[in-house]
């Protein structure tokens, strides 16, 4: 008080983080005001609780050594990052967001053998993304983005997350063929949505 004299506690953001917290460390139980907050599964919580619409498929939960990734599809436009570096919220993403949207992009042409445009499998993505980085270099003060180009030491950002994703999410995908049939559902229509607005656009030039 001395220092900041009047001041009051943003109870909504101070919950939101301990919320992250508690995704980001399955198991804990936090404590605030006498409310708990805890999560048996991770990120995979996070996309649950965060989603105001139905998947197109269950969410594909992946985990490893010092990374953890969720993935689906809804029907709204755009993309939806969650993205956290060592524990850190980073809301303005970075190289390691950047690494994951181009891994997704790169396997799911592989594992479909086909060339689709990186736009038609990202759309309508919800996705949230966790990675433990040596010596984290953030772009602000804020901590809100990454610029570290290495993971650590001889491991690039790019390589550490694109080998993850190349391993895990193409054995998911050959093991859940449901799930892979609606994700290549939902890039043909968006390819055909991207193609048709295009084509409209070319009409009224």
């Amino acid at each position: 008080s001395e220092i900041f004299s009047s001041y009051t506690y943003n109870m909504e953001y101070i919950e939101q983080r301990i919320r992250n917290y508690s995704y980001l460390n399955p198991g804990l139980t936090l404590v605030l005001n006498g409310v708990s907050y805890t999560s048996k599964n991770g990120l995979l919580d996070l996309l649950n609780e965060n989603m105001s619409e139905e998947p197109l498929y269950a969410p594909i939960h992946l985990v490893g050594e010092d990374i953890e990734v969720v993935i689906t599809h809804g029907t709204s436009y755009g993309e939806t990052y969650y993205s956290f570096v060592n524990g850190q919220y980073t809301p303005q993403g970075g190289t390691h967001q950047a690494a994951f949207r181009e891994a997704i992009a790169k396997t799911i042409k592989e594992f479909f053998r086909k060339d689709y445009d990186p736009s038609d499998i990202r759309t309508s993505i919800i996705a949230a993304i966790s990675v433990r980085v040596d010596d984290p270099i953030f772009e602000s003060q804020t901590k809100t983005k990454l610029g570290s180009k290495d993971k650590e030491a001889g491991v690039t950002m790019r390589q550490f997350v694109g080998d993850f994703l190349a391993t895990n999410l193409d054995n998911y995908l050959h093991k859940h063929p449901d799930a892979a049939q609606a994700l290549q559902r939902k890039i043909v229509e968006n390819e055909k949505e991207r193609k048709a607005i295009s084509g409209i656009q070319k009409k009224a030039r």
